[in-house]
């Protein structure tokens, strides 16, 4: 069954009820509109969203040009010509550039409830905090204020997935949303985004590459019930295409640009279905959000997050090939809680961190810790099929062969390694990142695995 097109929404929901008995959570966007020239798109949802009403235009400070025109002026004015607007910049106390945290999205939720509907404009940061102030204000009225998203670069899943992922405490954690109403996606704003950007959601639906098979090893060892192939299935035929045309990304031509907002778009629909990220973040995230968390203390801003995942990806494609030297005995023992805190916490004050964020932290990594625990009898039934090949059978089905991950994130021209990102990464933080990464979060993935097997000390950043 071929996927649909992500601006077909109707054919999505049928082809998710078709392929699973009982369906995951269906997709609840009213519309997606990917054209070379949406603005008349955008004006008429402004019109049939708002009704004449009052509009909040979300958005940062950052200059966007389209077709060398100022594009946030332009849709300030398109706006204000189908009523009352008001705009709000959002901007980050600690430096230059906004990042999404959820502090940010509880104030702007006091604020939704007085429009008709609110537009978010920009990339990731900025939708995720739109769709978690909406969120927000629903939960504390029964409302639900209708919000367009005009993404600004084709750089991220955030654009139409149900999740926000936003900084609590100082670490990135996924928070329960809702996608937006209708996505506006416009191919000259999109083809005009800086060219890394664009590679850098190339990145984001590359880790698809490996963290499928994290998702399916965590259901194999007890650790993760919500295994469904239907989210992957979804996004498979335009994840290929995408693969396709890598060595065309570095052009940013209109045509390429398409087809991976395209793979994107699908992406956040597949973790919405999913009612988690699971199908496009493994360690290859977790990796990434550790370079996150680490980024004030090393005196460096944060990497671009696809650029970041991709590298992940990189690593982890690198890494899977470790499993056939697990000795299965490993996973049979259980974890000592205190332990693997001892080991997170004297990382984490390596880096200066907060009470607040060693305590997020540690939360986590007690819940994944108990699950481990608990989880003996699956273990057991793993390790079985670890020795029998079934295992690794298995994972052919789930991730990509490191030769194909390593060709396509180099013909995107996206940076390859940890030190090649901009800024680049410490290299004490690159060590650190692929030994403790993986406890900052409560999903378990393959840097767990391989942790627990004593492997992680020979995966090269």
């Amino acid at each position: 069954m071929t996927a649909p097109d992500p601006t077909d929404i109707d054919a999505i929901n049928d082809f998710v009820r078709e392929a699973s008995d009982p369906p995951p959570q269906r997709v609840r966007i009213d519309q997606v509109i990917l054209q070379p020239d949406a603005l008349l798109a955008f004006e008429h949802a402004i019109r049939e969203t708002a009704g004449g009403g009052r509009v909040l235009l979300v958005q940062d400070h950052t200059l966007i040009r389209r077709r060398g025109e100022n594009l946030k002026e332009r849709l300030h004015d398109i706006a204000a010509s189908c009523g009352p607007v008001h705009r709000v910049e959002l901007q980050d106390e600690h430096g230059p550039h906004f990042h999404a945290d959820r502090g940010t999205a509880v104030r702007l939720a006091k604020t939704v409830g007085d429009f008709e509907a609110v537009v978010s404009i920009g990339s990731g940061s900025i939708t995720d905090v739109a769709k978690y102030a909406r969120h927000l204000h629903a939960e504390d009225t029964g409302w639900t204020v209708p919000l367009i998203c005009f993404p600004t670069a084709a750089s991220v899943t955030a654009y139409t997935s149900a999740l926000a992922v936003l900084t609590v405490a100082g670490v990135k954690r996924t928070l329960p949303a809702r996608g937006p109403d209708r996505v506006i996606c416009d191919l000259r704003t999109l083809a005009d985004a800086p060219r890394d950007m664009t590679q850098a959601g190339f990145g984001d639906v590359l880790a698809r590459s490996v963290s499928a098979g994290d998702w399916w090893l965590a259901n194999q060892l007890g650790m993760d019930s919500g295994f469904n192939e239907v989210p992957i299935r979804l996004l498979a035929d335009a994840e290929q295409r995408m693969l396709d045309c890598a060595a065309r990304v570095p052009d940013a031509d209109m045509e390429a640009v398409a087809v991976i907002m395209r793979a994107l778009l699908l992406a956040g629909m597949a973790m919405s279905i999913a009612r988690q990220t699971a199908p496009l973040s493994g360690w290859e995230h977790v990796l990434s959000h550790f370079l996150d968390l680490t980024a004030a203390d090393d005196g460096r801003n944060e990497a671009l997050h696809g650029a970041q995942v991709g590298v992940g990806t990189l690593v982890s494609a690198r890494a899977y090939p470790r499993l056939a030297q697990v000795d299965p005995r490993d996973l049979l023992r259980e974890m000592d809680p205190a332990v693997v805190e001892r080991d997170i916490h004297d990382v984490l004050a390596e880096y200066c961190a907060s009470d607040a964020l060693q305590a997020e932290v540690r939360s986590d990594l007690q819940r994944k810790v108990v699950r481990w625990n608990q989880a003996g009898a699956a273990r057991a039934r793993f390790v079985d099929r670890l020795r029998d090949g079934s295992i690794a059978a298995g994972l052919r089905r789930y991730v990509r062969p490191l030769p194909e991950v390593e060709a396509a994130l180099r013909a995107s021209g996206a940076p390859l390694t940890f030190a090649a990102l901009r800024p680049a990464i410490p290299e004490k933080t690159q060590c650190n990142a692929i030994l403790h990464a993986h406890q900052i979060r409560a999903r378990f993935t393959l840097g767990d695995l391989l942790d627990v097997a004593g492997q992680l000390a020979a995966i090269q950043p």
